[in-house]
């Protein structure tokens, strides 16, 4: 009987614990799953839009029951890689190469700049309305041992992840739009 009122009690923390989490009834919090990126849309103050990776970009955000997220997208169009020199050898196509060994800065920036991703923890507020995401590595290192928390909202198999954000001095509000992948 104890050893049953002690899993009760445990059972009953957990699930309690849960819903601090943004978790469902089922323990599991709505965002767990991957999702495919289909739009990132700035609207600036003076409502015109712009698109910062393009029109199109690719990505995925992925979030474990554990707690994980990784994060990941390429603006569109996709930054690609010189197909050959002058010599016409073929490019380095295998893992684990170095492929931008013979770059120059300005092929380097505009790869780096075309790609984005990053991981680590996340955690989903009570209400389920935000979600704070701890960058434990990035493709950016000054961002490691940062805390982002967005505004989000799920409708369907879409997820709608927001915030303010300032580029080139100019503030706006960004909407990340992520199709649950099938």
């Amino acid at each position: 009987m104890r050893t049953f009122r002690l899993l009760s009690l445990v059972c009953t923390m957990g699930s309690a614990a849960g819903q601090l989490h943004g978790q469902d009834a089922s323990g599991a919090s709505p965002v767990v799953g991957t999702w495919l990126l289909e739009s990132i849309v700035d609207t600036l103050e003076s409502g015109s839009v712009s698109y910062w990776m393009g029109r199109h970009p690719a990505g995925a955000i992925v979030y474990t029951a554990s707690g994980h997220v990784s994060v990941q997208f390429v603006r569109d169009p996709r930054p690609l890689l010189p197909e050959a020199d002058a010599s016409g050898a073929e490019p380095v196509r295998v893992a684990g190469a170095d492929p931008f060994g013979g770059l120059g800065a300005e092929a380097l920036r505009d790869l780096a700049g075309g790609y984005y991703a990053y991981f680590g923890r996340y955690q989903v507020s009570a209400a389920g309305d935000s979600i704070t995401h701890f960058v434990e590595t990035s493709l950016r290192p000054n961002e490691v041992g940062i805390t982002y928390r967005r505004a989000i909202r799920i409708a369907r198999d879409r997820l709608f992840i927001s915030l303010r954000a300032e580029a080139d001095g100019v503030p706006r509000h960004r909407v990340l739009t992520w199709r649950r992948a099938p």
